[in-house]
């Protein structure tokens, strides 16, 4: 069975015209930027599925931190302690630690991060996302994970990024976010902020990337042909 893609209708920030749009996450998007076309079909599958099982892994540590963040470091060990109990009900393989991987992810994030955030301005964690960001015939899903100022002052949209992708899959997976905040916020690259929580260092985006943008653009172009084609079903 073809996987299920969400149609939705959304106003383009640019014009007044309505359009009827196919609608996918930025994460199976990302992946789809770089593989060839004609695995696209099992790979949105796949990766759907994969998404959920991700999500939830670190689901926990995610939440910990923003509370964090917003505490301004307070009630540390109550968060923590709170954060571990979630960790140790999550789904795993026998070959996983979600209680420890998750507890590395946010002492790194203590001892890495926390002390270069100047102000907490808000969470995204639940932030309604109804349309979606409009994107060359199609709409993405997903947001940064939380609002804060730098200790320069600089506003910063961080995204908490506690796994080990390959190198053109977070290209492009940053190249999709850094659309969605230019959109959403009328941010950029350099307003982005990817703390990396299993490596202790930012991975910095001065500017966006043409080549990465452009491929981007061309995956929309075709992601709404197969949706429209049928191929995909919505």
């Amino acid at each position: 069975m073809a996987p299920k893609v969400e149609l939705v209708v959304q106003e383009s920030r640019m014009a007044t015209l309505t359009v009827q749009a196919p609608s996918i996450h930025i994460y199976p998007f990302s992946r789809l930027v770089n593989a060839p076309a004609g695995r696209w079909e099992k790979l949105i599958a796949d990766l759907e599925a994969k998404q959920r099982i991700v999500y939830r892994y670190y689901q926990p540590v995610r939440e910990a931190v923003v509370q964090l963040a917003s505490n301004r470091g307070a009630r540390r060990n109550e968060i923590y302690e709170e954060m571990s109990h979630r960790a140790s009900e999550v789904v795993h393989s026998p070959s996983q630690y979600p209680v420890k991987d998750n507890q590395k992810c946010f002492e790194c994030f203590e001892k890495d991060f926390l002390p270069k955030i100047g102000e907490f301005k808000g969470s995204l964690l639940r932030a309604t996302q109804m349309d979606g960001t409009f994107f060359n015939g199609i709409i993405l899903k997903g947001l940064p994970h939380m609002v804060v100022t730098d200790k320069e002052g600089k506003q910063r949209y961080v995204y908490l990024y506690p796994s080990s992708w390959k190198d053109h899959e977070l290209d492009a997976y940053m190249e999709l976010l850094t659309i969605i905040i230019e959109s959403e916020f009328g941010a950029d690259a350099a307003d982005l902020w990817c703390m990396g929580l299993k490596t202790g260092h930012s991975i910095s985006r001065p500017r966006s990337k043409a080549r990465t943008r452009k491929a981007c653009h061309e995956a929309a172009k075709h992601f709404k042909r197969v949706v429209d084609a049928g191929i995909i079903k919505g």
